[in-house]
């Protein structure tokens, strides 16, 4: 009975962090432990309904993963939080980021499949608004030797040059290359102006003799991989 009375005085904030603290952090669910990283709630809701609340925005499908890619700006839009939530969150969506990013560097990588360059890649591209190029530049055994982010560009566009390509290859030793971009809409089917300079990027490769392996666009959990479609 002693026990059962303090539960019920503990505030709904506390529930989860003493459910963190008696059990670990794996027993708690999506909620609960957003609930932990938000403290409290508002005026209306606690901050476990906050947090229920949040989860299961019709935008918000994919849960925790894409709450904490969104950014500060985009986070306080949403009601319930602040300055301060809201820089919480972004903070753990990039440490998630970081040790991943750290998880798949820790060892010489080798890119023999497309599925190969999409875990690479798709903490860092999964969620971005805009589009971005990345050339990975390999050695004679497909291992990375560099990768480098050659454009930005807006949520429909990025302009590139293959001039730009095989000239950052030859400063940094590239046997082979292989072309990574992203499309912010989710949808990985290649564009006709993406056939077009992946074509061309294949047949300069071919004449410098640093061939273009592959070209991946990255989607929402999907990739399009030109080789692996017969593109290249």
């Amino acid at each position: 009975m002693k026990n059962f009375r303090l539960m019920r005085e503990q505030s709904p904030e506390e529930l989860p962090r003493e459910k963190c603290i008696r059990e670990g952090a794996s027993s708690l669910t999506d909620a609960e432990l957003l609930a932990v990283l938000l403290r409290t709630g508002t005026k209306e809701k606690s901050v476990l309904e906050l947090s229920e609340e949040l989860l299961s925005r019709e935008e918000n499908f994919d849960g925790l993963v894409a709450l904490t890619h969104l950014d500060p700006a985009e986070l306080r839009k949403l009601r319930g939080i602040g300055v301060s939530k809201a820089a919480e969150l972004s903070a753990v969506g990039e440490i998630a980021r970081r040790i991943w990013n750290r998880k798949m560097r820790v060892r010489r990588l080798s890119f023999h499949r497309g599925r190969d360059v999409y875990d690479y890649f798709k903490e860092d591209l999964r969620y971005l608004d805009h589009e971005v190029i990345h050339i990975l530049y390999l050695d004679n055994q497909l291992q990375l030797i560099r990768d480098v982010q050659l454009s930005r560009g807006t949520c429909s566009s990025s302009a590139i040059s293959p001039r730009d390509i095989f000239r950052e290859a030859l400063r940094n030793g590239g046997v082979s290359i292989i072309m990574v971009h992203n499309h912010p809409s989710g949808v990985p089917e290649p564009s006709e102006e993406d056939r077009s300079f992946t074509a061309e990027l294949f047949r300069l490769g071919q004449c410098l003799g640093i061939p273009l392996i592959d070209h991946i666009i990255m989607g929402d959990n999907a990739y399009y991989s030109f080789k692996e479609q017969g593109g290249i």
